[in-house]
Order: structure tokens, then C-alpha cells, then sequence
């Protein structure tokens, strides 16, 4: 069908004010996961719910929880809208966005409550703005926009609301997928990366690669270093070797990606002394690397353990290292798939421009799909501020975003 703009725009401009209400409303509810200090997506979960049912949606809806002893209600709710009212049969066009946030980090960073959105500037500042509550919104305003006019689809429509995303999808999509509850033939979109054009479409991902390294030495007082084996210019000193190691031997390049080379980044480290006078005995340090689909994981794996073996020895410490990642083979999704020409076509209709197919370092829930065998892609109109303090989306990509949602449910 001929997408029908300007009907659909008038529409828009109706809806802003009611777009930013309801779009708060989701935003002052942390979802956390347990590991994260927070109960997970069940109160988040809810508020949807009920907007959706105020909508009409009940028969649309369909709730899969995911059991997790340590959330509220030891469950993890995802969410997932069907709207087929011709019972159609062809492939269905899907959208999936996740409730789940990252902690909001050092609240004096912040100039706003996170959990108390404000517009400014033109940007509505939160946390979960961005990452992934302005997929969210624009995926169930693009389906709304379609039912309020009336307009007719050619496909059904799946806007499916995932938990646990930012911890590896253990409670969200990845049971939803080995669940069988999509197709290889559905055509998937993933709103949860992008660029401030909107002209970028991630098609590729790198593989995950994490590593926990615990070094173990003996506690002891700051005064009396000799009597004891302080663990921290130990884990320093590995910690050190292996950033230059890492980035010396695996230098493979590809343009595909930003940046083009594997990353080996060290990241959290645990708590270990509470007072500034003590030596601590023991140090635990994470590493989050991003690796090229090609590069050498046993290779990666072994600089890690002997790194670590030639350091242990050097000062006479413990120290383990738990790889947390295993090898994963992620597709790459080509350029004359469905999925890509379909969303082309509809950023198209609100944003000039040729878009370009790239490849990022952040995981998403595309992978989960293209691991079975479903080509999805992931797609936003972003300013690149997820995890940050002070977390935006600029409040006029909403509105045209919604509007591209609908171009790609009724392309």
C-alpha cells in the first residue's frame, strides 16, 4: 500500500501530548534485575499492561513470564501484542524492545531525577529514555497509530516487550525465541541502536566475551606491608600486562564495525576494604570485551590464563580466571534480505538520505534471532546516550519514529 503521510503525521501532532504522559508514566518505574539491586520488570510490566487494556488491547495480549526466584513475584514478565484482525497467515512484521535498565550510576552526576522525567531543551531526560524505552513507546504508538486509523496490513504485527536485556536475556527473549514463538520467515526489527541521522541499520554484531578475575593475596595493616601480600598492585599489574597483550596481538580490522577491531576493556571491580588502612587480601575485577565474528576466542582464552600464571608466579598469589562467555557464532544479516529493504523503505519515508549498514559492539536481541536462523535487524534515532548520566532522547525522534514504525508494520 501507498503509505498515507500526511494522515499520518496529522495523527501524531493529535497524539504529542498524550505520547509524553504515557511515555513518563513507563519511565518513573525502575526496572531493575536482581543482580542490578532492583526486583525486575513486574511493576513496569504492569503499568504497560494497563495501558494497553485501556487501549482495548486485552485479546491482544499475551503474557509470558519467566520464573527468577529473585524478582518480584519470582517472575519476569514479557509482553507480547499480536494485532492479526483478518487472521492472515504470512509472516509476521515484529518489533521487540525491552523494559529492563542499566542502574542510573552516580546520582550527583545526574541534574535531574532519573526516575522523574523532565522535558528540556527539547530532550526528555531519564534514565531508560534512550535505552529502550523510546523503542518501546514509538513500537506500541507505530501499532496504535495503525488501529486508530484503521489502516490497512498486509502482514500481522507482533510489538513484543522483553525483560532482562541488559543482563543477557536469560529471563527475556532468548526463552522466547528457544520457545519457538517466532518464525524463520517473521521480519524482525530491534529499536535499540542507532545514530543521530536515523540512517544507520545495524546488521551485525560482535560476539560477547566476558571475564572474571579473582586475585587472592593476604590482608594485613597498611603499616606492615612485609607481613602481608596486598592484592592490589597484583591485580594492576595483570590488569596492565593484559590491556597491552590483548591490543598488541589481536589487531584484526573490519570496516564493518565501530570501532573495526576487537575491544578488551576492564570494568567493574569489587569493593575490597572498607578502611584506607588496611592492605586487601583479595581483588575482583571484570573484563567486558567485544570480539570481531572471526577472531580467535581459544586464543583470547589462553593470553587471559597464561597472563594470569606468569603474574601469580611473579608475586606469589592466587588468581583465577572464570571465562563467562562462551563461543558464539552471530550472523550477519545481508543487504538484500526482506527485513533491510522493508525498513528502508520506511525510514525512507520520513528521513532523506541513503542509509548504511553497519555493525556495532553492544549486544542486542537481534542476536538471539539470527542465532536461530531469523534475520533480524536492529534500527534507532539515537543521540548514543544509553548508560550515561543525564540519559535523553531528543523528544522530536519520537515522533517520527513513530511514524516510520508505521510505514514498517504496514509497508
Amino acid at each position: 500500500m501507498n503509505f498515507p503521510k500526511q494522515q499520518v503525521i496529522r495523527w501524531i501532532n493529535e497524539q504529542k501530548e498524550d505520547i509524553l504522559e504515557i511515555y513518563k508514566s513507563i519511565l518513573r518505574i525502575p526496572a531493575l534485575a536482581p543482580k542490578n539491586g532492583g526486583d525486575g520488570e513486574w511493576d513496569k510490566a504492569q503499568k504497560i499492561i494497563e495501558i494497553i487494556t485501556s487501549w482495548g488491547w486485552k485479546d491482544w495480549l499475551e503474557v509470558v513470564e519467566v520464573p527468577d526466584p529473585k524478582a518480584k513475584n519470582q517472575s519476569r514478565p514479557n509482553i507480547i501484542i499480536t494485532y492479526n484482525p483478518e487472521n492472515l497467515s504470512t509472516p509476521a512484521i515484529v518489533s521487540v524492545a525491552h523494559m529492563d535498565i542499566v542502574p542510573v550510576g552516580d546520582l550527583s552526576e545526574w541534574d535531574h531525577d532519573p526516575f522523574d522525567p523532565i522535558v528540556k531543551d527539547g530532550k526528555l531526560f531519564g534514565r531508560g529514555t534512550e535505552d529502550n524505552g523510546q523503542g518501546l513507546i514509538c513500537s506500541l504508538y507505530g501499532l496504535k497509530c495503525i488501529v486508530d486509523l484503521k489502516l490497512t496490513i498486509a502482514n500481522p504485527i507482533k510489538v513484543v516487550i522483553v525483560a532482562d536485556e541488559e543482563l543477557g536475556s536469560t529471563y527475556g527473549i532468548r526463552p522466547l525465541v528457544e520457545q519457538n514463538r517466532f518464525s524463520p520467515e517473521d521480519i524482525v526489527v530491534v529499536p535499540d541502536a542507532g545514530v543521530k541521522s536515523g540512517l544507520e541499520i545495524e546488521v551485525a554484531e560482535k560476539k560477547p566475551f566476558q571475564v572474571h578475575i579473582i586475585t587472592e593475596g593476604h590482608q594485613g595493616h597498611a603499616a606492615r606491608p612485609n607481613d602481608a601480600l596486598n592484592t592490589q598492585p597484583v591485580a594492576n599489574d595483570l590488569a596492565s600486562k593484559l590491556f597491552e597483550e590483548l591490543h598488541t596481538l589481536f589487531t584484526e580490522s573490519d570496516p564493518l564495525f565501530y570501532p573495526p577491531v576487537s575491544t578488551f576493556e576492564p570494568t567493574k571491580r569489587v569493593n575490597n576494604v572498607e578502611n584506607t588502612n588496611t592492605l586487601p587480601g583479595r581483588d575482583e575485577q571484570w573484563w567486558d570485551c567485544r570480539l570481531l565474528p572471526n577472531a580467535p576466542v581459544e586464543e583470547i582464552k589462553k593470553v587471559f590464563q597464561t597472563t594470569a600464571a606468569e603474574i601469580e608466579k611473579k608475586w606469589n598469589a592466587k588468581i583465577t580466571v572464570n571465562i563467562r562467555t562462551r563461543d558464539i557464532k552471530i550472523p550477519t544479516i545481508n543487504a538484500d534480505t526482506p527485513v533491510v529493504r522493508r525498513l528502508q523503505k520506511a525510514i525512507g519515508t520520513m528521513i532523506e538520505g541513503e542509509t548504511t549498514l553497519v555493525g556495532i559492539g553492544g549486544g542486542t536481541c537481534a542476536a538471539f534471532f539470527r542465532m536461530a536462523g531469523i534475520k533480524a535487524i536492529v534500527w534507532g534515532h539515537m543521540d548514543h546516550k544509553a548508560h550515561e548520566t543525564n540519559e535523553y532522547c531528543v523528544v522530536e525522534n519520537l515522533y517520527t519514529d513513530i511514524a516510520i514504525f508505521t510505514a514498517f508494520f504496514t509497508a
